[in-house]
C-alpha cells in the first residue's frame, strides 16, 4: 500500500472504514501529547470490523513521523482497541526525537445510542521497548491528552489559538539536543513545572511559563555550568526567518552558576532577570540584558559571543550599593585566582565596561566610600573616593584618593593619586610622594595595560624610598628590632605573561651599608607556587646594630657579601651560592663577643681549636678576630659549607687575631639546610646553644 498523506484519505482502504475527522484529530493530538516522542496515530472510522492503516510519513503541526502503523478492533462490547507503532518521529522545534514508539490503548464505545465513534482512548505506552507511562486522549469539542509517567505528568489542551501543555516535574534532559543546538550546553539534572503555550503558526510558536528545580549543566569547555538552580522561567520564542530568539525573564531562588571567571550563589532573596536572545550558526546575541540582586548589584548590558565561545561584543552597566555583599556572593570567583581571595570590602561603586574581539575597549570606576582590607593584612584601604577611567582610543583623566591605607601594616598617609589613559594604556599622571613611617614613598611612574588581542595584562612601576623610621618599619613586620633609617630606590618593575622583572635591580640602604639585589625576576607572583630569581650583594653593612639586632652576640666591624644565583619556590629557597664575609680593610676594632662565638660554633657543626679550651672561653667577653667568613651551596636541600680558608676536613670561619686568640672550625662540610635553619633560629632566638 502507499504511503497515506495526512491531508487525504488513503487509497482502496482495505476494510471500507474510510478517513472520517475524528481520527485525523486523533492522529494530531496524540502526536502532541506525545510531544516528547511525538508518534502519531492513523485509526479508522465507526465501524465493527479491524483496521490496518500504514504511512511511511506523517507530518502536523511541525512533528514528522516515520513508518507509522496502526491497528483498530472493535471488540463486541463496541469498545475500539487501538495499537499505534511509530518507527520513529521528530518534533523540530524543540529537537526532540522517539523511536520505537508503542502505544496500545481501549476506546470506550459512546454513550450516545445514535454515536458510535469512539472520544477518549487510553492505555500504556513504551520507547524503545521500555514502559514510558500511560496515555490518554479525549477527543470531545476541545481534545485534550493527558500522560503520567513515573514521577512526572503532562496535561495538554487544543485551543483555537494552538496547545497548552501543563507540565509536572518533566526532566530537562529530555530537552538536551534543544540546549545543545540554541546554546551549546547540555542539561544534566533538574525538572520544570508549569504552562507551555504552542501555536506552531502564530507570531510566537513557544511561550513557557515555568517553575525549574534542581537544574544543572555545563559547558563543553567547562566555562559556564550550574548546580541545584531554581527559580522561575518566563520565555517566548518569536518567530524569525533565521536561527531562532528567546525573550527570556524570571526569578532565580536557588542554586550556583559558573559563568567564568564569575561564580555566583543564589541570593537568600532572589534575584530577577530578564533578556533578548538571538542564537544563529552558532552565534549568541544579547540584545538586551537586565539583573537586579536588591542593592548588592543592579546591571544592565548587551553582548556577543561567537561559536568559539569568545566573546566579540560586551558593554555592562554595574551598580552596587553593599560592595561587601558583592565581593562574597558575586567575586569570589574573581578574587580567588588573583591572590586576594575573601577579600573584605565596603562602601558602594559603579563601573561602565566595554569589550569587543580585541580585548577591554572602555571602563570607567567610580567609589564612594569605599574600603577594602585583605585578610592576610597585606593591605588594607579605607575612604576610597573617586575612580579610574581608560579607554582604548581616546585620552581620559581620573583621580584616586583615600582617607587612609596601609601595606602590610606601614601605614601610608591621605593621598590623592591622578591618572590619565591615552594610548592603550592608563599611567600616574604626575609623581606622587606619599608619607610614611615619618619618610617619603616617592612613587614615580605606574602603568596599567589591559589584555589586547595575543597580549596579556602589562605593568610597570618605579618608586623610591627616603628615610624610613627602621625601628617603626621592623616592629610593624615582625623583624628583629633594628634602628636607624632605610631608604632605597626600585627604577623599574615590569610585569607581563605572569612574570615579574626589576630593570635596574633594587637598592637598599641600612645599617650604614647597602644591598643591592640585581637580575630579580618573580613569576607567577599572584599563582600556586611563586618563583624568584635574584643576585643579591652586601656592601659595608655595620655589624653591631645587625647583630645586636639579631640577638647573635655582637660582632665589630662591616660586612660585605653576595648570594648568587639565589632561587625560591613559594618563597623557600631552594637553590644558592651564598658567602659573606667581614671586610679586612675597615679600619676600626674588630671584636667578636663570647656569645657570637658560641652561636657561630652551632652553625658550623661545632669545633674550637688552636687557641684556648673551652672553659676559657668563659673567661673572656670577647675576642679579637682577623676574618669572619661562612659560606653555603644549597643543592638538592644539602648546603655545602666553606669558611675563610680549610682546616684539615674543616673550615675556619672565625680566624683569630691578638691575645687572647681563638678560632671556629666547622667540621661538617654537608649540612642539611633544614638542619641549618633550625641551628640559625636556635642561635637567634636566645636559646640554649651547645658548645663541643
Amino acid at each position: 500500500m502507499p504511503p497515506v498523506s495526512p491531508h487525504r484519505k488513503p487509497e482502496n482502504p482495505r476494510h471500507g472504514f474510510g478517513n472520517p475527522p475524528w481520527a485525523r484529530r486523533l492522529r494530531v493530538v496524540a502526536m502532541i501529547v506525545l510531544g516528547m516522542v511525538a508518534p502519531s496515530i492513523a485509526a479508522a472510522g465507526d465501524a465493527t470490523e479491524a483496521v490496518d492503516l500504514r504511512a511511511a510519513r506523517i507530518v502536523a503541526s511541525g512533528i514528522e513521523a516515520r513508518d507509522v502503523h496502526v491497528v483498530a478492533r472493535a471488540r463486541a462490547d463496541g469498545a475500539l482497541v487501538v495499537e499505534v507503532r511509530i518507527a520513529s518521529a521528530q518534533w523540530s522545534t524543540l529537537d526532540l526525537q522517539a523511536k520505537d514508539a508503542v502505544w496500545r490503548c481501549v476506546a470506550p464505545p459512546s454513550a450516545a445510542p445514535a454515536r458510535r465513534q469512539p472520544t477518549s482512548c487510553e492505555g500504556p505506552l513504551s520507547l524503545g521497548g521500555r514502559a514510558a507511562g500511560r496515555l490518554a486522549i479525549d477527543l470531545g469539542d476541545r481534545p485534550v491528552g493527558r500522560w503520567d509517567g513515573r514521577n512526572a505528568g503532562l496535561v495538554l489542551s487544543a485551543g483555537e489559538a494552538g496547545w497548552g501543555v501543563d507540565l509536572a516535574r518533566i526532566p530537562l534532559r529530555w530537552l538536551d539536543a534543544f540546549w545543545r543546538r540554541t546554546l551549546g550546553m547540555s542539561p544534566a539534572e533538574g525538572t520544570a513545572t508549569g504552562a507551555v503555550h504552542i501555536d506552531p503558526d502564530g507570531a510566537t510558536p513557544l511561550s513557557t511559563d515555568l517553575r525549574l528545580s534542581g537544574l544543572a549543566f555545563d559547558s563543553p569547555d567547562g566555562l559556564t555550568a550550574a548546580a541545584g538552580v531554581a527559580g522561575r522561567l518566563r520565555l517566548a520564542m518569536p518567530r524569525t526567518a533565521h536561527g531562532s530568539r528567546f525573550r527570556i525573564e524570571g526569578r532565580w531562588t536557588g542554586g550556583e552558576v559558573l559563568v567564568a571567571p564569575v561564580y555566583l550563589v543564589a541570593p537568600s532573596g532572589g534575584a530577577a532577570f530578564a533578556l533578548d536572545l538571538r542564537v544563529a550558526n552558532g552565534r549568541v546575541d544579547v540584545d538586551r540584558f537586565d539583573w537586579r540582586d536588591g542593592a548588592t548589584l543592579v546591571a544592565s548590558g548587551r553582548a556577543g559571543r561567537v561559536a568559539d565561545g569568545g566573546w566579540d561584543r560586551l558593554d555592562l552597566d554595574l551598580r552596587s550599593g553593599d560592595l561587601g555583599a558583592l565581593a562574597s556572593r558575586y567575586l569570589g570567583g574573581v578574587l580567588g585566582p588573583a591572590g586576594v581571595g575573601g577579600l573584605v570590602l565596603a562602601g558602594a561603586a559603579t563601573a561602565r565596561i566595554a569589550a569587543d574581539g580585541r580585548g577591554l575597549d572602555r571602563f570607567a570606576v567610580a567609589f564612594d566610600g569605599a574600603s577594602a582590607a585583605d585578610p592576610k593584612g597585606r593591605f588594607a584601604l579605607a575612604g576610597l573616593d573617586g575612580g579610574l577611567r581608560w579607554s582604548r582610543r581616546g585620552d581620559v583623566e581620573s583621580a584616586l584618593s583615600w582617607r587612609s591605607a596601609a601595606l602590610y601594616g606601614i601605614g601610608l598617609a591621605p593621598s590623592t593619586l591622578p591618572f590619565r589613559g591615552e594610548a592603550g594604556q592608563l599611567r600616574l599622571a604626575a609623581p606622587v610622594a606619599i608619607g610614611v613611617l615619618g619618610g617619603t614613598l616617592d612613587l614615580r611612574h605606574l602603568e596599567w595595560r589591559p589584555p589586547q588581542d595575543d597580549a596579556g595584562v602589562t605593568m610597570r612601576l618605579g618608586f623610591a624610598l627616603r628615610d624610613l623610621d627602621l625601628a617603626s618599619l621592623s616592629q610593624r613586620l615582625g623583624w628583629p628590632p633594628f634602628e636607624g633609617k632605610v631608604g632605597g630606590e626600585l627604577p623599574d618593575a615590569r610585569y607581563a605573561g605572569n612574570r615579574v622583572v626589576f630593570d635596574g635591580g633594587l637598592r637598599m640602604d641600612l645599617f650604614g651599608g647597602a644591598i643591592r639585589i640585581d637580575d630579580l625576576a618573580l613569576e607567577r607572583p599572584f599563582g600556586v607556587a611563586p618563583s624568584l630569581a635574584a643576585d643579591v650583594r652586601f656592601d659595608d653593612i655595620d655589624l653591631a646594630p645587625l647583630t645586636r639586632a639579631f640577638g647573635f652576640g655582637e660582632i665589630t666591624g662591616r660586612l660585605d657579601g653576595r648570594v648568587r644565583d639565589l632561587r625560591l619556590v613559594d618563597w623557600s629557597p631552594v637553590s644558592f651560592d651564598a658567602r659573606l664575609l667581614t671586610d679586612r680593610q675597615w679600619p676600626g676594632r674588630r671584636r667578636i663577643s663570647q656569645r657570637a662565638v658560641r652561636d657561630i660554633s652551632e652553625l658550623g657543626g661545632s669545633g674550637l681549636v688552636a687557641g684556648v679550651q673551652a672553659r676559657l672561653l668563659r673567661t673572656f667577653d670577647d675576642f679579637g678576630y682577623d676574618r669572619i667568613a661562612i659560606g653555603c651551596v644549597l643543592r638538592g636541600g644539602i648546603c655545602r659549607m666553606s669558611g675563610v680558608s680549610r682546616r684539615g676536613e674543616g673550615y675556619v670561619i672565625v680566624q683569630g687575631a691578638g691575645l687572647p686568640r681563638i678560632e671556629v672550625v666547622g667540621f661538617r662540610r654537608e649540612v642539611d639546610w633544614s638542619t641549618l635553619v633550625e641551628r640559625l633560629v636556635s642561635a637567634t632566638s636566645g636559646g640554649p646553644v651547645r658548645v663541643e
